[in-house]
């Protein structure tokens, strides 16, 4: 079972979108999937959920208790979160090993090709435990100036965990978001993210169907064929990694 987290510490640029999307894409082609939200605003919750509930086991129990509770939604299962999460950074803080809980707790689950992470919008202790736990990783990126200066911490984190840990990270790609092609910004961005030595696959373009697909439930068929054509390339890539690996 391979892991691969969505990670960029900045939010609102897609990530919980692109994991969904990816989730169904994948399911389709027979990967059996498993997703985990790991993001206390439990935006992949609510997505696939439609409910955000305390009472309800989720993502705290997992890093926190070694539980796993999976719900399932059509053809896709879920470790849901909830605000219950924003708790675990401060109780983790004090516990051994809390950057490999996630780790820890994920090589006992089995009867999946695939666990795919949504992460929160900072580099906390929870994003932490997601880079340890995965396998790969795929960082989407706002098509703006400013990305390229907050990718610099992800990766200045990175870094620092392989030269104190030995940890190698594997970026299976960098993911271009709410691209929009007459815009001279958004296409200067596009030429200084190929300057980064990972791939750098088609931008999603900015449509109202992606944008709005994690309250539909990563519903397909709300997405224009461009942006369907376009994240086919992207569970393409992730299917030749999980060959490769």
């Amino acid at each position: 079972m391979k892991r691969l987290s969505v990670i960029n510490h900045k939010g609102g640029v897609g990530k919980t979108t692109l994991t969904v999307s990816l989730l169904r894409l994948l399911s389709q082609r027979g990967i059996k999937v498993l997703g985990i939200d790991l993001d206390p605003q439990a935006s992949l919750t609510l997505c696939l959920l439609q409910d955000i509930s305390e009472d309800k086991p989720n993502s705290y129990n997992l890093l926190l208790e070694g539980t796993v509770p999976i719900f399932h939604v059509d053809e896709i299962d879920i470790i849901p979160s909830s605000l219950m999460l924003s708790k675990a950074e401060f109780e983790l803080s004090s516990l051994p090993a809390r950057e490999l809980r996630l780790s820890k707790v994920l090589s006992s689950i089995k009867g999946y090709d695939l666990v795919i992470i949504d992460t929160p919008p900072n580099l906390g202790i929870l994003t932490i435990n997601s880079l340890m736990a995965s396998d790969g990783i795929i960082i989407p990126l706002e098509t703006q100036f400013f990305s390229l200066s907050g990718i610099k911490h992800l990766f200045k984190v990175m870094e620092e965990l392989t030269k104190y840990t030995d940890k190698e990270f594997n970026i299976i790609c960098v993911a271009p978001t709410f691209y929009e092609k007459n815009v001279g910004l958004h296409n200067k961005v596009l030429e200084e993210l190929k300057k980064l030595p990972y791939p750098i696959l088609p931008p999603i373009p900015k449509r109202v169907g992606f944008q709005y697909a994690n309250v539909s439930k990563g519903d397909l068929n709300t997405l224009d064929k461009e942006t369907l054509n376009t994240l086919n390339v992207y569970t393409e890539e992730v299917l030749l990694w999980l060959r490769k690996t």
